[in-house]
């Protein structure tokens, strides 16, 4: 339903009445907004919160054209989607520039799309976190009747009132558990776990910056679903030019925040202990959890192994059959299906699931099995290279004496 999908043939229905509004209007002229007050407050609202249903239905439905966004009215559009996905990058945290609330809106689903057309899965994760950050920030702000709205309407929270002091602390809200377990589960401060709440008739009490906290999990998941799929397609310059520069920046700032590329060819060396108990138990015969197979699988798509060594290593398991095996792998790998390459679980839900095992020094140090062997294989490299070096230092000191 958004911008990155307007070249699907099915998702064309998108932003409707844009092309009228600059027809007779400039974009950013604030009181084209306010033909009524409603109208006024629906887009500054949208415009805060681009996953609400108001603004969806603002945007739903409109034909706006990939062309139509050359036009001179749409150059701050483009600019602030493009200054959303830079400050993502730079700062892990998006502004809220709300005096042109139209501006804003809009921006938000092209922004979208110049992420989706980078393609790179590190900036897809950092750009919905600091998009669900810059919610966060903007939902502390709001009295707690409306932090209970958008979570009703938004991601349909069993919330209510419910006024009480806790240790000093006013907590005015209280969230069904089972809601309250999928947004805070990932959390590993002792405060969240659900020992440490105060939990009455299966209702967990809360403050209003608490529940802020939990919507930042919900918008950073709602984000996530929309970059997740990269695109390709041909852009009017306009538009190529902006993309261009927001991977230049991508690619500028990639090592100094963990997102380097992982190493062209496979170093066995350096994967995690985690994912060597999983391939020595699948090469042994040991009979692997669904999670062990899921997350040995995309460790190894994403690290760049070829299908069919991918498949040879199950050729053992009992109930081994290879055109399903194949099709799973090349699933996970994004080939088949939705067409999403998948990554593999966090530590923590490795963890969860006894998969962890063997940590060592770098465990310590990550949370994710790739940033672990992306960190180990670079060290590897590094020492290689001061091998090299000595031996040619060697070598030439040799030559010398000779």
């Amino acid at each position: 339903m958004y911008f990155c999908d307007i070249v699907k043939p099915r998702e064309r229905n998108y932003l409707k009445q844009v092309k009228t509004w600059h027809q007779s209007r400039d974009i950013n002229d604030k009181a084209c907004h306010a033909s009524n007050y409603s109208e006024m407050m629906s887009e500054r609202e949208a415009a805060k919160y681009p996953f609400i249903q108001a603004g969806v239905k603002l945007v739903e439905g409109l034909n706006l054209q990939l062309d139509d966004l050359t036009d001179p009215n749409y150059r701050k559009v483009l600019d602030r989607a493009a200054e959303r996905v830079t400050e993502a990058i730079i700062q892990g945290e998006v502004s809220a520039k709300l005096a042109e609330p139209l501006t804003e809106l809009l921006s938000y689903p092209i922004a979208v799309m110049y992420v989706t057309l980078i393609g790179e899965q590190f900036l897809s994760r950092r750009f919905a976190l600091a998009e669900a950050v810059r919610s966060y920030n903007l939902l502390q702000q709001e009295y707690e009747d409306k932090i209970m709205q958008i979570a009703e309407d938004e991601f349909s929270w069993n919330i209510v009132k419910d006024p009480e002091y806790i240790d000093g602390t006013q907590h005015n809200l209280k969230l069904r558990f089972s809601d309250y377990l999928r947004s805070a589960s990932g959390f590993h401060e002792p405060k969240w776990k659900l020992v440490n709440r105060k939990m009455e008739d299966g209702f967990v009490s809360l403050t209003g910056i608490e529940a802020a906290r939990l919507i930042q999990v919900e918008v950073d998941n709602w984000v996530k679903e929309r970059v997740s799929t990269p695109s390709k397609f041909s852009l009017p310059q306009e538009i190529q030019s902006r993309v261009d520069a927001v991977r230049k920046v991508f690619e500028e700032n990639r090592s100094k925040l963990g997102g380097s590329r992982l190493p062209e060819e496979i170093i066995n060396e350096a994967f995690p202990p985690c994912m060597i108990y999983c391939l020595e138990g699948l090469l042994s015969g040991r009979r692997a959890s669904h999670m062990e197979r899921f997350g040995l699988t995309s460790f190894l798509v994403n690290i760049g192994m070829p299908i069919d060594q991918m498949v040879s290593f199950y050729t053992d398991v009992t109930d081994f059959d290879e055109s399903l095996t194949r099709y799973q792998i090349e699933h996970i790998a994004g080939l088949k299906g939705n067409r999403t390459r998948y990554t593999p679980p966090t530590c923590a839900t490795l963890r969860t699931h006894g998969i962890c095992r063997n940590m060592d020094s770098i465990c310590k140090t990550v949370s994710h099995p790739l940033s672990y062997y992306r960190k180990k294989a670079w060290r590897i490299q590094r020492r290689e290279k001061e091998k090299a070096k000595e031996t040619q230092a060697e070598t030439s000191n040799t030559t010398k004496q000779e």
